[in-house]
C-alpha cells in the first residue's frame, strides 16, 4: 500500500515544472541508457569531465533532492557515447505551499544555467554536438545615448481609461479640431500627443513587467521569465505599476514649457486621489440637515469631480455662480495621517492627534532662478488671463499664503531656492501672523511651518530636474521634495544626464551645408550607430575606454537618483530591507566589461520618458535648414604677438624649470593655474592685453641669465648643461619674441591702455596726433605723414560725440584737437598704478603663481590670472537723433547733452544759436547726409582693427544687421565688451547677456531682442545658453572662439534653430589658422564621444591635446608686419564711415527705456547705471560687489 500526499502528487505532475534546457555529458562505463527517456535520480547524473561534473552535479543534486528540479536522461541520438539530460525546474511562483525555496537554491540554479543549452534543437537532440551550446545568458551593450534617441515616440490613446474626466482631456488633446479652453496658442500635433501622454500616464499608469525579468522561450514551447542576476524563474511575469509621472525630454526648442502648460490646462480642477493607506474615510455627521447645495458639494467632493473647469466655462458665458463656488471650496476632500506610535513608557501618555492633509488640485512648478521669468513669460504668452490662477513665489519677501488660500490657485510657480528654504528645518522665512492681539504676537518667532506641507498637490513639475540628481546622497532639493505630498511627478529636461543628449543636438555641431533631408537622415543614422555601444569593443586606447565606461556609469547614477528619489519608481525604490529589494547598480549600471542586464535600462526609459523622435516631429513641422561652417582667418600682427607671448610663457617655464618638480607648469599640482593659462590663451584668439612691459622684461632677463649659466657649464663639461636638444634655440627664439613685442609701440600702447586698437584713415590732420595712442606715430618708416590714426574705440566714441554736438556748425571738427588732448591725458592718468595698488600687488600672497620660484615666475603671473573685467554696461546707449530744424526749436534744457563734460555743457546756449545760424545759411539740404562731401570729416573711415576676428565680425554685422538679427556667442566677458565698443561706433544697438545679470534683466534682454527691432545684436556667454532660452528671432550665429565642449555648442545653436524660426540659420565658428586654436578645433572634431566625455572639463584631460599644447611652437612674424604699420592691422573689406552716422546729438537717452519687460515683470526703481545691475530687486548684484578695473566704454558717462 503506497502512501501519497498532496505534495508528492504535486511533484509528480510534470506540468508544474518548466522545461529548462539540456545537458550533454559523456556516458560513464556503468551507464546503459536507452533511446527512451527515463527519469533519473540526481545522483546518477555523472560526467567524466571533473570541471563539468563539479559545476553541474552539485546544483543538480542540491535542487533535485529538494524537489525543485527533475531530470530525464537518454542515450544521445547523434552520439551514443554521450548522454542527453533534460532538466525541468519548479518556478518560484508555483507550489510555494509544498516546496520552500530560498536564495541559496536560486544561486544553484544560476550556476547551473551557465552550462544548460536552452535551444529547441538541443532539446530534441538534433543539434550538432560540435556547435557551442546556447544558454540564456545575454548582455546589453547599447549605450544610454543610443537607447535614449531610439525610444518610440508617444502614441497615446484614450481607450480603456476608467476616469471619464481624464479620458475626455486626452480625447480633446488628440482631436486637432478641438479648441482647448483658455489656450491662446495653436499646437502642433506632436505637442498634443505629448500633453495627452502626460495625462494618460498620470491618470492611469499601466502595469509593466518587472524590468529585472527577461522573457525566455522554453525549448518545449511556452514562455518563462528569468532573473539572471538572482537565478529565479517564474511561470508568469510579475508586474509593477508605472509611476504617475516621468521625464518630459522633448528635444531643445520643441516647446516643453508649452506642453506642460497645456497638460495643466487640460486637467484643470482634477483632484488627486487619497493615498490607499489613508483611504478609510469616516463620514462626518453634520450638526444640522444640510441644504441641497451643501449635499451636492459634499457628493462632488467624495467623487473628486473637476468642478473648477466646469465653472470656468460657465463664467466665460457670463453666468455668475460665485455662491456655488464658495460652497464647493468649503467642501475640500481631506485625509488624516496618524501620529507616530508613542514609545512605550510607564507614564501615562496622551494620544497625539493625526495630521490633517487636504487635497489640492494645483500644480507646483519648480525651476532654477534663471528660468522663473521664462515660465512667467510663457504663461502670459500662451494662457488667457483668467484660465489659470497662478501664484508666483520667487523671493523671500513674498509670504506663502495659508493653506486655505492656496487651494484657490491652479499653478504655484516657485524657484528651487525658495522651495529649499520653504522646507528647511532652519528656514529663514517667517510665519504669517494669525493673531488677533498683535501686541503679544509671537508668530514670527515660532519655527516656520510651510503651508505647502498641509496640502496634497495634484502635480509637481521640476524644470531642469537633472539638477536634483545626486546619486548616493540626497541634496537639499530632494529633502524638500520628500516633505511634500504630491500625486504626480514630472521632470522637464532635454538632457536628464550628460549622456542623454538629443541626436539633433549632436548633429547640430557638425559642419553641414543644410537643406539636404536625405543627407541629414544619413547623418543621424551614422551618428546613432557610431555611438550605439559604450565604446568598450571599439579600437580605443585603454584609458579612453575606461573613461567612457566611467562617464556612462555617472550618467546612469544620476538617472537612478531621479528614478529612486524623485519618481519613486518600483521596484528600484523598494526599501533595501524589503523582500523585493532591487539594486539599480547591479541591474542597470554596466560592469567592468560594459555589460548590463538586457532590457532593464530600455524598459525603464520606455516607462518614464516622453519624447518624440526627430523624424516624427518633422512630419508635423519642418525647421528651416541649418548651415554650419568653420571660418578660418589668418592671424594678424597683434594676434600673433599675443599668442606668441603665451607660448613664450610656456617655453620659458619649461626650459628654466628643466621640466621637473613643482616649478614646472605641467606638474600635476599646477593643474589649476595651467587650466587658467589655457583659458586665457583661448581668449587671446580674439584679443589680449593682459601682459605688462615689466613682466616681459623680467622674463627676458630670467631667460638670458639661465642660458648664460648653462652655457658656462656647457663649456666646462662639453655640453650645455642639462638642456634638451633644441631647448637652447627655443629659449633664444622666446627672447627674440619678447624683444620684438617690446619694440612694438602699438603693443605697448594697447597693453598699458587695455584698448583694442582701431585704425582710422583720413582723420583730420590737425587733431590726428593728439588722438593717437602711439606718440610720434604721425610719420611712417619713410618719414612721410602717416594717414592712419591708431587709437581705441572709447576715444573715437568721444570724437563722434563731439562732432554730433557740433554737426550743423560751419566746422564740426572745431575743438576736436583740444578734446583729444583732454581725453588722452585723462586716459594715461587713469591707467597709472596708484601707490595703494602697487602695495596691494606686491603683498598679494594668495595668487596662484606663488607655486613658482620668484626668478622663474616672469610672465606666469598674468597668464594664469583671470582677466580683469573692462566694463559693466551690458546694453548700447543709443543717441537721440532728431532733424536739424526740430533741434532748433527745442529749449536749451531739453537738448542738454547728458554725458558731456561741464565745459561742453556750458556752451549749450551758444551752440544753439550757432545751430540756428548754421541752418539758416547752411548749404546742406539733405538732413540724412549731414556732413558735406567737401568736409574733411566726410572721408574719415574705420579701416581696420588689431583683431582679425573683430574685423571679420564688423564686415559681417554691418552687412547683415539691417535684414537679420545676429547672435554672437563668446567666452570671456572682455571679448563681449570689445565687440560692444565697436558696435557703439557703428551705431548698432546691442545687448550683452552675461551671468552677472539679474533674472529680471535677463528676461528683459531676451524679450526685447526677440520682440522688437531696436536691438540687432545679442552677445551671449556661451555657458549661459544652456537652459530654456528662446531666441528664434536670430538667424545668424557666430562663435567668436571655438567651443571645446560639444554639448554647450549644440545647446547654444539650438537657441536659434528651434520652433518659431522662419529663416535658415547660418552658424559660423571663427578660428585662427596656424595656431593652437586651430589644433584644438581639429582635435575636438576628431575625438570620439568617449574621448569628449573624458576631456569635458579640461583640454588637458585629453592626452593628445595636452601634448599639442606642450609642444606648441611660435607663430612666425614677417619683416613686413614688424615695420609696416598698415600691414599690422586686420583690414576691413568695407571701411566704415566714422562721423555723421546720426542726425545730430541731443543727449543720451536711458537704455532701459528701450527694454520690453515680460508682462508682470519690471525692474524696481533705484539708483543704477544704464544697462547694469548695481541695484536690482533691492539688493546689490554680483557685478557690483567686486570692484574691478574699468576702461572707458563707448559713449559711456563713466568714460568722460
Amino acid at each position: 500500500m503506497s502512501f501519497r500526499t498532496p505534495r508528492i502528487d504535486f511533484l509528480k505532475n510534470l506540468s508544474n515544472f518548466l522545461p529548462l534546457g539540456t545537458l550533454v555529458l559523456p556516458s560513464g562505463p556503468l551507464e546503459n541508457f536507452t533511446d527512451q527517456w527515463e527519469e533519473s535520480y540526481p545522483n546518477l547524473v555523472r560526467s567524466n569531465n571533473p570541471a563539468v561534473y563539479e559545476e553541474t552535479r552539485r546544483p543538480i543534486w542540491t535542487l533535485g533532492s529538494r524537489g525543485i528540479l527533475r531530470t530525464f536522461v537518454r542515450r544521445h541520438p547523434l552520439d551514443h557515447s554521450q548522454t542527453q539530460v533534460r532538466i525541468y525546474i519548479l518556478p518560484a511562483d508555483v507550489g510555494r505551499t509544498y516546496v520552500e525555496r530560498d536564495a541559496r537554491d536560486w544561486e544553484s540554479v544560476r550556476k547551473l544555467m551557465e552550462h544548460v543549452d536552452v535551444s529547441k534543437e538541443a532539446w530534441e537532440g538534433a543539434k550538432d554536438l560540435g556547435l557551442p551550446y546556447h544558454n540564456c545568458l545575454s548582455f546589453d551593450y547599447d549605450s544610454l545615448f543610443y537607447l535614449f534617441n531610439t525610444l518610440p515616440s508617444p502614441d497615446p490613446s484614450a481607450s480603456g481609461m476608467t476616469c471619464s474626466f481624464s479620458q475626455h482631456a486626452v480625447n480633446t488633446l488628440l482631436d486637432e479640431s478641438e479648441i482647448i479652453q483658455g489656450l491662446r496658442t495653436s499646437l502642433y500635433a506632436y505637442q498634443r500627443r505629448s500633453a495627452a501622454m502626460i495625462i494618460r500616464r498620470e491618470a492611469e499608469p499601466i502595469r509593466a513587467v518587472d524590468p529585472r525579468l527577461e522573457e525566455i522561450e522554453c525549448p518545449a514551447g511556452g514562455k518563462s521569465f528569468y532573473d539572471s542576476l538572482t537565478g529565479v524563474f517564474y511561470r508568469h511575469p510579475r508586474y509593477y505599476e508605472e509611476p504617475k509621472g516621468g521625464i518630459l525630454a522633448e528635444t531643445m526648442g520643441l516647446g516643453k514649457t508649452l506642453i506642460c502648460l497645456v497638460a495643466i490646462l487640460a486637467s484643470r480642477g482634477h483632484w488627486p486621489q487619497i493615498p490607499p493607506q489613508y483611504s478609510l474615510e469616516q463620514q462626518q455627521n453634520r450638526p444640522r440637515v444640510g441644504t441641497l447645495m451643501e449635499m451636492a458639494a459634499a457628493a462632488a467632493s467624495r467623487h473628486r469631480l473637476p468642478w473648477r473647469s466646469y465653472l470656468h466655462c460657465i463664467s466665460v458665458k457670463g453666468d455668475n455662480l460665485e455662491t456655488c463656488r464658495r460652497v464647493l471650496e468649503h467642501h475640500v476632500p481631506s485625509y488624516t495621517i496618524p501620529a507616530p506610535e508613542a514609545r512605550r513608557s510607564r507614564r501615562e501618555s496622551t494620544i497625539q492627534p493625526g495630521k490633517l492633509v487636504r487635497l489640492c488640485p494645483a500644480t507646483l512648478i519648480v525651476m532654477p532662478p534663471n528660468l522663473f521669468s521664462h515660465w512667467r513669460s510663457e504663461i502670459f504668452t500662451h494662457i488667457e488671463g483668467d484660465a489659470l490662477k497662478t501664484l508666483y513665489l520667487d523671493s523671500n519677501e513674498i509670504l506663502t499664503p495659508a493653506a486655505d488660500d492656496l487651494l484657490v490657485f491652479d499653478v504655484i510657480l516657485m524657484t528651487k531656492r525658495r522651495l529649499e528654504e520653504e522646507m528647511a528645518l532652519d528656514s529663514p522665512l517667517k510665519n504669517a501672523c494669525k493673531c488677533t492681539n498683535t501686541e503679544r504676537c509671537r508668530c514670527a518667532k515660532d519655527p516656520y511651518h510651510s503651508p505647502l506641507e498641509d496640502l496634497h498637490f495634484l502635480r509637481i513639475i521640476v524644470d531642469e530636474g537633472h539638477d536634483f540628481s545626486s546619486f548616493g546622497r540626497k541634496n537639499n532639493a530632494v529633502f524638500a521634495l520628500q516633505k511634500l505630498h504630491v500625486e504626480r511627478r514630472w521632470i522637464i529636461s532635454g538632457t536628464p544626464s550628460s549622456g542623454l543628449l538629443g541626436i539633433d543636438a549632436s548633429t547640430a555641431i557638425l559642419e553641414t551645408l543644410g537643406g539636404d533631408s536625405d543627407g541629414d537622415s544619413r547623418l543621424v543614422r551614422h551618428t546613432l550607430e557610431r555611438r550605439r555601444s559604450s565604446g568598450l569593443e571599439l579600437d580605443l586606447e585603454p584609458s579612453v575606454r575606461k573613461a567612457a565606461l566611467l562617464q556612462e556609469r555617472k550618467d546612469l547614477e544620476k538617472l537612478g537618483s531621479i528614478v529612486i528619489d524623485f519618481l519613486n519608481l518600483k521596484p528600484w525604490s523598494n526599501t533595501k530591507l524589503g523582500d523585493d529589494a532591487a539594486s539599480w547598480k547591479q541591474y542597470i549600471i554596466p560592469n567592468d566589461n560594459g555589460q548590463r542586464k538586457p532590457r532593464s535600462l530600455a524598459s525603464v526609459l520606455e516607462s518614464l520618458v516622453v519624447r518624440h523622435r526627430i523624424e516624427d516631429v518633422e512630419k508635423d513641422i519642418k525647421l528651416p535648414p541649418l548651415y554650419n561652417q568653420t571660418i578660418y582667418l589668418e592671424p594678424r600682427y597683434h594676434d600673433k604677438l599675443s599668442l606668441n607671448l603665451f607660448i613664450m610663457t610656456l617655453a620659458v617655464n619649461a626650459v628654466t624649470s628643466e621640466r621637473v618638480d613643482q616649478d614646472y607648469m605641467f606638474h600635476p599640482k599646477n593643474r589649476g593655474p595651467l587650466n587658467q593659462l589655457i583659458t586665457n590663451l583661448r581668449y587671446a584668439g580674439f584679443y589680449w592685453t593682459g601682459f605688462t612691459r615689466d613682466e616681459l622684461l623680467k622674463s627676458i632677463d630670467v631667460s638670458r641669465r639661465y642660458l648664460e649659466a648653462k652655457w658656462s657649464i656647457g663649456q666646462n663639461e662639453g655640453e650645455c648643461g642639462s638642456l634638451r636638444p633644441g631647448d637652447f634655440d627655443f629659449l633664444q627664439r622666446a627672447i627674440e619674441i619678447g624683444e620684438t613685442v617690446l619694440a612694438s609701440p602699438s603693443w605697448m600702447a594697447f597693453s598699458v591702455a587695455h584698448e583694442l586698437g582701431m585704425y582710422i584713415d583720413d582723420f583730420p590732420s590737425d587733431a590726428r596726433n593728439v588722438w593717437s595712442l602711439i606718440k610720434g606715430s604721425e610719420f611712417d618708416s619713410t618719414n612721410e605723414p602717416m594717414p592712419l590714426l591708431i587709437t581705441g574705440a572709447p576715444q573715437m566714441a568721444k570724437a563722434q560725440q563731439h562732432v554730433d554736438v557740433h554737426l550743423y556748425e560751419p566746422d564740426p571738427s572745431s575743438g576736436l584737437g583740444s578734446l583729444g588732448k583732454r581725453t588722452l591725458d585723462k586716459l594715461w592718468q587713469d591707467v597709472q598704478p596708484t601707490p595703494a595698488k602697487k602695495r596691494r600687488l606686491g603683498n598679494d600672497h594668495s595668487s596662484p603663481e606663488q607655486n613658482f620660484p620668484t626668478d622663474e615666475r616672469a610672465l606666469v603671473s598674468t597668464s594664469i590670472q583671470k582677466p580683469t573685467t573692462l566694463g559693466k554696461r551690458t546694453m548700447s546707449q543709443g543717441k537721440q537723433s532728431v532733424s536739424p530744424r526740430k533741434a532748433v526749436g527745442r529749449r536749451p534744457s531739453d537738448s542738454k547733452p547728458q554725458a558731456l563734460s561741464e565745459e561742453v555743457a556750458g556752451k549749450e546756449t551758444f551752440e544753439t544759436a550757432i545751430l540756428a545760424s548754421a541752418l539758416k545759411n547752411s548749404s546742406i539740404t539733405n538732413p540724412i547726409s549731414p556732413i558735406d562731401s567737401t568736409s574733411p570729416l566726410y572721408h574719415t573711415r574705420l579701416t581696420g582693427t588689431a583683431s582679425a576676428k573683430l574685423s571679420y565680425l564688423i564686415d559681417r554685422i554691418s552687412t547683415l544687421h539691417r535684414s537679420e538679427k545676429i547672435l554672437i556667442f563668446y567666452e570671456g566677458d572682455n571679448i563681449a565688451f570689445y565687440i560692444a565698443q565697436t558696435l557703439e561706433l557703428l551705431g548698432i544697438q546691442f545687448l550683452i547677456y552675461t551671468g552677472s545679470l539679474s533674472a529680471a534683466r535677463k528676461a528683459a534682454y531676451i524679450n526685447s531682442f526677440t520682440t522688437t527691432e531696436t536691438f540687432r545684436v545679442l552677445l551671449m556667454d556661451a555657458h549661459q545658453a544652456a537652459h530654456g532660452l528662446h531666441i528664434a528671432s536670430a538667424s545668424r550665429v557666430f562663435f567668436v572662439n571655438p567651443i571645446w565642449q560639444p554639448a554647450i555648442e549644440a545647446q547654444a545653436i539650438k537657441r536659434a534653430h528651434r520652433i518659431g524660426q522662419s529663416k535658415p540659420v547660418y552658424v559660423e565658428t571663427l578660428v585662427l589658422t596656424g595656431t593652437l586654436e586651430e589644433a584644438m578645433w581639429k582635435r575636438r572634431k576628431d575625438m570620439s564621444a568617449q574621448e569628449q566625455k573624458r576631456a569635458e572639463k579640461s583640454l588637458l584631460d585629453d592626452n593628445i591635446m595636452a601634448r599639442l599644447i606642450n609642444e606648441a611652437d611660435f607663430i612666425p612674424l614677417s619683416q613686413e608686419e614688424m615695420y609696416d604699420v598698415p600691414k599690422q592691422m586686420a583690414p576691413l573689406e568695407c571701411p566704415q564711415q566714422l562721423f555723421g552716422r546720426g542726425l545730430g546729438f541731443t543727449g543720451m537717452r536711458s537704455g532701459d527705456q528701450d527694454l520690453i519687460f515680460p508682462e508682470g515683470l519690471q525692474l524696481p526703481v533705484g539708483k543704477r547705471r544704464v544697462g547694469t545691475d548695481s541695484v536690482v530687486d533691492g539688493c546689490e548684484s554680483s557685478s557690483s560687489k567686486k570692484k574691478t578695473k574699468k576702461v572707458g566704454f563707448a559713449l559711456s558717462p563713466e568714460s568722460d
